[in-house]
């Protein structure tokens, strides 16, 4: 079955009922039962996180409509109630969809964040009727001193996404990848700094600092000199 054939959904609410139905969930509709039911108040959606090969009938309250690519993307990410909140910070989500093979990136790995570069986008296990998607994964390449802190040469299962060295591989999550080179969905800031305190400090460096008085968390993509002064330009 086409995936362009099916039209998708998240859960954002609870439903009354089915009550094992979990906010966060991801479920479908085929495009013509969609259009047959377009103008009712629930839909008859089957959900990629039931256990259930079963359609559920679902107020079309308690759900928002996705893209393909979104349903994709957010499918990987576990629990539900982590995806639902990717889903409503739009800039991630946006910004995964730019990502592409070849791009540099820094991925978390076991607490860690770690420089790579893409090499593989795509499904994990492959799809079938009852799971039309099954999730978009990233498989990465690291690179430099990263290297060997991986988990696998490319391999997932018996499936070979990518080629690369023993432990020098990583699949993630969109959640878990950022680009080292921020895009214009990537939300970021440039702070003055002194020669001292941007001292030892690199590109893909986590970092706290202090603005406006709150302390924050960000990752360094950038440090230039403006008229003698460092500039480091910080992703949030």
């Amino acid at each position: 079955m086409n995936s362009s054939e099916l039209i998708y959904f998240i859960i954002t609410e609870k439903p009354k009922t089915p009550t094992h139905i979990k906010p966060g969930s991801i479920c479908y509709i085929r495009d013509y039962r969609y259009r047959s039911e377009v103008s009712l108040k629930r839909l008859l959606v089957e959900c990629l996180d039931s256990h259930y090969n079963l359609p559920h009938d679902i107020s079309k309250d308690c759900m928002q409509k996705l893209n393909a690519d979104e349903a994709d993307l957010l499918l990987a990410c576990q629990p539900e109630s982590h995806r639902l909140n990717l889903f409503r910070n739009t800039d991630a989500v946006q910004t995964a969809l730019t990502l592409t093979v070849g791009t540099e990136v820094m991925v978390e790995e076991d607490g860690e964040k770690l420089r790579g570069i893409i090499r593989y986008i795509g499904p994990m296990n492959d799809p079938n009727y009852s799971h039309p998607i099954t999730g978009r994964y990233f498989g990465i390449e690291l690179q430099g001193a990263d290297k060997g802190k991986g988990s696998t040469n490319g391999t997932f299962s018996s499936k070979k996404c990518f080629s690369c060295e023993k432990n020098c591989g990583v699949f993630a999550p969109f959640s878990r990848v950022r680009p080292v080179v921020p895009t214009s969905h990537s939300p970021s800031m440039s702070m003055h700094h002194t020669q001292q305190q941007t001292e030892g400090i690199i590109p893909g460096d986590s970092v706290m600092f202090v603005f406006n008085g709150d302390v924050r968390f960000g990752m360094v993509v950038d440090i230039q000199e403006e008229a003698g002064t460092p500039m480091v330009r910080i992703s949030t």
